[in-house]
């Protein structure tokens, strides 16, 4: 029965997780967006804003399975982590605060759904 409630718990952040990449990943798609301009402003090139979003769009699916789960929240950690490494050098290390939540979930899913010599 812990084993199952576990369970249910883990799959609240990596829904949740889901939600927010899939959605972020696919506005990094459109040359447009306010994430084309962030990127423009941090002086990374386009395709690395179009390989950021289907990174995060790859992580949330591999969210959606027990046996990959472990492997899409490893990605979006270290997306996250790139994110925070961003705002650090470009001085505004306040904006690290904004990958905090996602950097956490994404470790609690780790935790959760490591994989397990069996």
């Amino acid at each position: 029965m812990k084993k199952r409630i576990i369970d249910i718990l883990l799959w609240l952040p990596a829904i949740f997780l889901v939600y927010v990449f899939v959605r972020q990943g696919f506005a990094k798609f459109d040359a447009q967006s306010g994430w084309a301009r962030a990127f423009a402003t941090w002086h990374y090139p386009a395709w690395f804003r179009v390989a950021v979003g289907v990174a995060e769009v790859a992580a949330a699916l591999l969210l959606l399975l027990r046996r990959t789960a472990f492997y899409g929240a490893a990605l979006i950690s270290a997306i996250m982590i790139g994110a925070m490494a961003t705002h650090v050098y470009w001085h505004r290390p306040k904006a690290v605060t904004n990958e905090v939540l996602p950097l956490t979930l994404a470790i609690v899913v780790m935790i959760g759904r490591r994989p397990r010599a069996e």
